[in-house]
């Protein structure tokens, strides 16, 4: 039982999501009742093509809802205007920089564009904003290096940091491990659970990272061929959500271990 006096960021009433395909509508998962509170890291875990991105995409207003609502600081998702909406939420895509010749710092910058008038011209909150986010991330020696110079951990962390700097109650990121070797996945892991923690932001973020996310997130949402379960990595072990996960003839998922392993 969740304490009374935990703010609500985002929150889902009986929300279906799916997506048209050929003409045809392809539902994903049905009756989600999500409730995600501040300073929360929370993980969203499945198999490949079960949904994740659908979820994210609905969450973010990219693609409408199926049924139900989205709540945002309280406020219904579909009621807010592009700007007012991105000083609520910030995305982090596994996606390509299309100027790799921008400077570090400039790229962390553009989390500012809501806030900036029409010049785009910084002021001093912006800056110490964007001063701020160099900071928690820890890339302040790669400040005045150029994207392309960068490995693709430290692009992610100087992903992370622009989302930071936009400054919202909200952050979601799109399986932000993706092409990372195995320390550098448990280094933005981590990063985002001390993000969370000490900025005090609603970070929810896909992954394939399972085991890692049990380790670290404070809530999972697991996605199955059933529709999803919601809560404590713990409770999510006891109801055997991760054991639906996958076919039982190849992976199996320890429940004292909190690990999968390969069927030998």
């Amino acid at each position: 039982m969740e304490p009374e006096n935990l703010h609500t960021v985002i929150r889902t009433e009986d929300l279906s999501i799916g997506y048209q395909n050929n003409k045809k509508l392809h539902v994903v998962a049905t009756d989600i009742n999500l409730k995600l509170h501040e300073g929360e890291l929370v993980g969203l875990v499945g198999a490949n093509g079960i949904g994740k991105s659908t979820l994210l995409r609905t969450l973010s207003r990219v693609q409408p809802t199926l049924h139900g609502k989205v709540y945002l600081s309280d406020k219904e998702l579909n009621s807010y205007k592009s700007l007012e909406l991105a000083s609520q939420l910030s995305i982090v895509l596994t996606e390509q920089i299309t100027s790799k010749n921008l400077l570090v710092k400039e790229l962390v910058a553009l989390g500012r564009q809501p806030y900036t008038n029409w010049v785009g011209k910084l002021t001093e909150e912006d800056i110490e904003k964007v001063e701020k986010a160099i900071e928690v991330t820890h890339i302040t020696d790669l400040a005045h290096k150029r994207c392309y110079e960068l490995s693709d951990g430290q692009l992610q962390k100087v992903l992370i940091a622009r989302a930071i700097a936009q400054d919202t109650p909200f952050i979601m990121l799109d399986e932000p491990t993706t092409h990372l070797d195995i320390y550098h996945k448990a280094y933005i892991l981590k990063l985002l659970k001390r993000l969370a923690t000490e900025t005090k932001k609603t970070i929810l973020f896909s992954t394939h990272e399972i085991d890692f996310a049990i380790q670290l997130c404070d809530k999972m949402i697991v996605l199955n061929k059933n529709g999803f379960e919601f809560g404590r990595p713990k409770e999510l072990i006891q109801c055997m959500a991760f054991s639906s996960l996958f076919p039982e003839d190849l992976i199996l998922f320890d429940e004292k271990s909190r690990r999968f392993s390969v069927r030998s």
